[in-house]
């Protein structure tokens, strides 16, 4: 009775494995997670997989897709290959994303098993790959990787029928069957038979490939993949089904910022009030989808490696096409209405994660809400900026206002661009200036300059010049602001005095703040069609 419990006993204990293996290797997709970077600036294109997926995603077309006309797409998507040396290049601006894919897969067997991994980015970097199986992290491994790029499309399946049995189908429906023996741009050529082991001849004939509908193949080659594939050679120890976890960077991934800030002009007194909104624009164009991820974003200037052997695609405005404009005045999924980002400090940057999953298609520009603040009080300011020089200066208007939750903020900012808009006497939005905006902390001043003031007009004049001693100067500067408007409003002037020269302000009309080492300004009130005058005296030492 011991012998046949024992017996028994072993036979359970092993049946679950066995019919866990018993079936191929699948791999199932459980979740994925993307972690945009936002778009740095490099000396050349970054470290990555160098391919373009303009080309490696184009629609498979027997009978129209020509070789000619393929390689005219690559040559307008490629602008330039360097071998071994790279001139001088303009900075290059790119992006990335690390991948954390996590995919159950099923019937491994007790040694190596061949693992196909589908619907990666075709723009991995293969060297960044990591994979850990959950279920055995110290008894599973790969021991070999292959990342499978040659995609069928078809040149590369003709490639591969060469002297084999090909079918062609007419435009009419009428179909010919033969031996490929050779294509090119315009024509296939087929044999009656197969390829003789001598050298005799054998009967072709050439059919133009603008006459026919398919060409149709007995299968597709197995070592061709319809999308990017990474192909593994997984060893482990325990058969059956094992939860995994893939990860790895890809390029062409980035996100930025953008901000609409409505303006509603106030008197001196109150200050003008900003609506502001900030969105975030992700642009994936990694050659995968991301179904259903939680999505990050990394706000920061991450250091890149430049690649010296990649390929430079030819730079493409996005922000001034229309679709971006049409994105940005209030199209989007309207599921991502109700998520929100939540910001983190993460190491020396900051990380945005939404509240909620979304899906990232493949060629998508997708925008998120960042951001909502009503009623932020804002400083109108006129600044006048000197040169040193005598004769008229521009005056700027600028709004100023501090980035804190007492305003309704008071969280990271991350680089983007601002448009300024504000109502005209109909109703309607006007857009009254775009200014960048940089990395902003929290409770840090944001001052944004619009453009040049109509109605106040400003001059400086050097009025006196003495050289009282070997290496000393003394300068008399009158500064002069007149105002037109119907309001008082507040003006500066910001003077920047002769650099490598020691200075000292020995006389002055009104007070003066230092602003740099050698720039100095003086905040004033202007009253409505009032003038202001300042004098001040410098003293130059070397």
């Amino acid at each position: 009775m011991i012998a046949t419990a024992i017996g028994l006993t072993v036979y359970f204990a092993s049946a679950p494995a066995v019919l866990a293996a018993s079936g191929p290797v699948e791999v199932v997709r459980q979740g994925i997670e993307i972690t945009v970077f936002n778009e740095v600036e490099t000396p050349g294109p970054a470290l990555f997989m160098p391919l373009v997926p303009e080309v490696m995603n184009m629609p498979i077309s027997l009978a129209q897709g020509s070789p000619r006309q393929n390689r005219m797409v690559q040559q307008e998507s490629v602008q330039q290959v360097n071998f071994g040396g790279r001139g001088p290049q303009s900075p290059v601006r790119s992006g990335m994303a690390l991948v954390k894919d996590r995919r159950l897969v099923l019937n491994l067997r007790a040694g190596d098993n061949e693992v196909r991994f589908t619907d990666v980015a075709s723009t991995i970097d293969p060297t960044s790959v990591r994979f850990i199986s959950d279920t055995d992290p110290l008894g599973t491994s790969v021991v070999e990787q292959n990342f499978e790029y040659d995609l069928a499309s078809a040149d590369a399946l003709l490639k591969r029928y060469i002297d084999k049995q090909v079918k062609c189908v007419a435009k009419d429906g009428a179909e010919l069957a033969g031996y490929l023996c050779s294509y090119d741009d315009g024509s296939i050529v087929l044999a009656a038979t197969p390829a003789p082991a001598s050298g005799s001849d054998r009967k072709t004939q050439t059919v133009s490939r603008n006459t026919l509908r398919a060409v149709r193949l007995a299968e597709v080659p197995r070592d061709l993949f319809v999308k990017p594939t990474l192909v593994w050679t997984l060893r482990t120890q325990r058969p059956g089904r094992h939860d995994t976890t893939l990860s790895y960077v890809c390029g062409q991934a980035k996100w930025d910022a953008d901000y609409v800030a409505i303006v509603t002009p106030g008197d001196m007194e109150t200050g003008d009030r900003i609506d502001l909104q900030g969105w975030v624009t992700v642009d994936n164009r990694t050659g995968a989808t991301y179904d259903n991820a939680k999505i990050k974003l990394i706000a920061g200037d991450v250091n890149r490696v430049v690649d010296p052997w990649a390929v430079i695609p030819q730079e493409r405005n996005f922000r001034g096409s229309g679709v971006r404009q049409e994105l940005w005045f209030g199209r989007m999924d309207v599921g991502d209405a109700v998520k929100q980002l939540e910001e983190k400090a993460f190491f020396e940057y900051h990380l945005y994660t939404l509240s909620a999953p979304s899906t990232v298609k493949d060629q998508q520009i997708k925008q998120l809400r960042l951001l909502g603040a009503r009623d932020v009080k804002a400083t109108r300011r006129y600044v006048a900026r000197g040169i040193m020089e005598s004769g008229p200066l521009d005056v700027v208007a600028s709004l100023e206002f501090k980035n804190e939750q007492e305003q309704g903020m008071g969280m990271p900012l991350p680089k983007g661009r601002a448009r300024l808009m504000q109502r005209d006497t109909d109703g309607d939005f006007v857009l009254i200036g775009e200014k960048p905006l940089d990395h902003t902390p929290k409770n840090e001043e944001i001052e944004w300059s619009i453009g040049q003031a109509f109605d106040v007009a400003a001059e400086r004049r050097v009025t006196h010049v003495q050289r009282p001693g070997y290496r000393r100067e003394t300068q008399t500067i009158e500064l002069r602001m007149r105002n037109h408007k119907d309001g008082p409003i507040q003006g500066r002037f910001a003077e920047l005095l002769i650099g490598g020269r020691n200075w000292t302000i020995s006389q002055t009309s009104d007070p003066w703040t230092r602003e740099a080492v050698s720039t100095i300004h003086f905040d004033f009130v202007l009253g409505a069609n009032a003038e202001k005058t300042i004098t001040y005296v410098v003293d130059y030492r070397w």
